[in-house]
C-alpha cells in the first residue's frame, strides 16, 4: 500500500496495509507518524499511541515488517503486511525517530538534517553490520539496526586518532588512549567529509578547554596554561600531579568566591591537608560557546568523595560512594578508586548538561510527575545513572557550623555502613533544607563568564 500523508497529523506520514499480531489474520490498519508517538490502528479495533522509544524491535523479513513494543513477558508484536515498497521507508523512519527520541532524553541536539545509514565494524572482529550514525556537539554515536547490538558512543574529549582507510573505503576512530573504537566502512565519498567531522568534534574540544583556562587565568604562562588545557579538557578532573605548577594558580581562579574557598579549605583538612586527593574541573555550557562550568571534587574519609559546582546563590555540599560498601575493606579506597569516582561523576555532570537534581532527588520526588524529565534522562544517560547509584546525600551549607555538623556525621556513618541499601539518616533533613533553599534561587554563575543560568 502507498504511504499518504494527513493534514492533520503534522508529525508525518500515514500508512496502510494489513496489521496483525502474531498467530492472527491481517486486517487493515494504519500507522501514523507524529512528532513524538504514532499511532497503529486496526479496523474494529481502538487505535493505540506508542512512542518510539518503546519500540525495541523494528525489522523488515520477507516484505513483513515486525515491531516490538517494550520487553519483557509484558512485550507486545505486530506484524506489518501488505505496505508494499512502503515498509522499508516506514521501517526507517521509525527507526531514525526513536534514535532521535532516545538522544533527546540523553539531552543530546541531533541535527536536523536526515541521518546517514553507514555499514561499520567494531575492531577485533566482535560486531559488523549497518547502523545509524550522528555527529553532535558533544561527540558521536554509532546505532546499529540490530537492536541486539549496544550503540557505541565516544565524547568529542575522547576522539584519538582518525585515519582514513583507502582499502575499506572508510574512516578509523581510535579514542584518546590510541586504541581503535570502531571502523566506518564503504563510505565512498562522504569518507572525507565524515573523516573531517569527527575530527572537527575532537579539535573543538581542544579549542574550548584552551578558551576556558585562558579566561580562568590568562596570566598564566602560555606552557602552563596548555598543560592544563589538555588535562581539563570537557569536563577531565585534573589534580596537582596533572596540572603541575599551574595548580595554585587554577586552584585560586576557581576558588574566588569566599563561599566556596570556605567549604573547600574544610572539605581539604577533613581528607589530610596538603596530602588529600582533589581535583578541579571544567567544562562548556555548550560546544563552542564561551560560558563554562566549574567545579571542585575532594576524596574523603569515610568511602566519600565530594562534589561542588561553583556557582552563584546557595549551595550544597554532593557527596558519592566511591567503592561499594559490602566490598570495602578496612581502609579508605585506593587512589584509583578514587580517580575513577570523581571522573564517572564529572561525566555524568557534563552528560547531564549540569544537572545534579536526577542524580540526587530521593525516590519519591523523583517518581513525581514533575521529574519526567529527569526519569527520561537517567534511562538515557548510562554515566548519569552510574552516578545516582553512587550518591549517598547533598548537605545545604545553611551556616558553616551546621554544614560542618552534618558533614562530620555523614562521614562517620558512611564510614561504619556496609548496607549498599541504606539511607544516611541525616538525609530527610538536608532534603528539606535544599528544597527551602531553592525556593527563588537562582544558582548558576561561573567564574569563568559571571552569567547567570538556573540549574539545580
Amino acid at each position: 500500500m502507498d504511504a499518504s500523508r494527513s493534514d492533520s497529523d503534522p508529525g508525518g506520514p500515514t500508512y496502510r496495509g494489513g496489521i496483525r499480531s502474531p498467530g492472527t489474520a491481517a486486517r487493515p490498519g494504519r500507522l501514523a507518524l507524529g512528532d513524538g508517538s504514532f499511532t497503529l490502528a486496526v479496523d474494529g479495533s481502538p487505535p493505540t499511541t506508542i512512542a518510539y522509544r518503546d519500540l525495541s524491535t523494528i525489522a523488515v523479513e520477507h516484505e513483513v515488517g515486525l515491531l516490538v513494543v517494550g520487553t519483557g513477558p509484558a512485550a507486545e508484536s505486530w506484524l506489518l503486511d501488505r505496505f508494499g515498497p512502503a515498509l522499508g521507508p516506514l521501517a526507517g523512519m521509525l527507526r531514525e525517530r526513536r534514535l532521535r527520541q532516545l538522544l533527546g532524553d540523553a539531552l543530546v541536539d541531533v541535527p536536523p538534517a536526515p541521518l546517514e545509514l553507514v555499514e561499520y565494524a567494531r575492531p577485533g572482529g566482535t560486531g559488523t553490520g549497518v547502523a545509524l550514525l550522528v555527529l553532535h556537539g558533544w561527540g558521536l554515536v554509532v546505532a546499529p539496526v540490530d537492536e541486539r547490538s549496544p550503540w557505541i558512543r565516544v565524547r568529542r574529549s575522547r576522539i584519538g586518532a582518525v585515519t582514513a582507510r583507502p582499502e575499506v573505503g572508510g574512516v578509523r576512530v581510535d579514542d584518546a588512549t590510541g586504541t581503535p573504537v570502531v571502523d566506518l566502512l564503504r563510505l565512498g565519498p562522504a569518507a572525507v567529509r565524515h573523516r573531517a567531522a569527527i575530527e572537527g568534534l575532537r579539535d573543538g574540544a581542544a579549542i574550548d578547554a584552551g578558551r576556558v583556562v585562558e579566561t580562568l587565568v590568562p596570566d598564566l604562562p602560555h606552557a602552563l596554561r596548555a598543560q592544563a588545557a589538555v588535562a581539563l579538557v570537557d569536563g577531565s578532573p585534573a589534580g596537582p600531579a596533572e596540572l603541575g605548577d599551574g595548580w595554585p594558580a587554577l586552584e585560586a581562579s576557581v576558588l574566588a568566591e569566599p563561599t566556596f574557598a570556605a567549604s573547600y579549605a574544610a572539605l581539604v583538612a577533613r581528607a589530610g591537608g596538603d596530602a588529600a586527593p582533589r581535583w578541579l574541573a571544567t567544562a562548556p555550557v555548550d560546544p563552542g560557546s564561551a560560558t563554562a562550568r566549574t567545579w571542585f571534587l575532594v576524596g574523603l574519609p569515610g568511602n566519600l568523595a565530594a562534589l561542588e559546582l561553583v556557582s552563584g546563590g546557595a549551595h550544597a555540599t554532593y557527596l558519592y560512594r566511591v567503592v561499594p560498601r559490602a566490598t570495602r575493606g578496612a581502609a579508605d579506597p585506593t587512589p584509583d578508586a578514587f580517580a575513577a569516582c570523581v571522573a564517572g561523576v564529572s561525566d555524568a555532570l557534563v552528560d547531564a548538561r549540569f544537572l545534579r537534581e536526577p542524580m540526587s532527588l530521593p525516590a519519591a520526588r523523583l517518581a513525581s510527575p514533575e521529574a519526567r524529565r529527569y526519569r527520561l534522562a537517567l534511562a538515557a544517560i548510562p554515566s548519569l545513572a552510574e552516578a545516582r547509584r553512587r550518591f549517598v546525600a547533598r548537605i545545604v551549607h545553611a551556616d558553616a557550623a551546621t554544614w560542618a555538623a552534618a558533614l562530620d556525621d555523614l562521614i562517620a556513618w558512611h564510614d561504619a555502613c556496609r548496607d549498599e541499601d541504606a539511607e544516611w539518616p541525616g538525609r530527610v533533613r538536608q532534603e528539606a533544607a535544599v528544597a527551602a533553599a531553592e525556593l527563588g534561587d537562582d544558582p548558576g554563575a561561573s567564574p569563568v563568564s559571571g552569567d547567570a543560568t538556573p540549574e539545580r
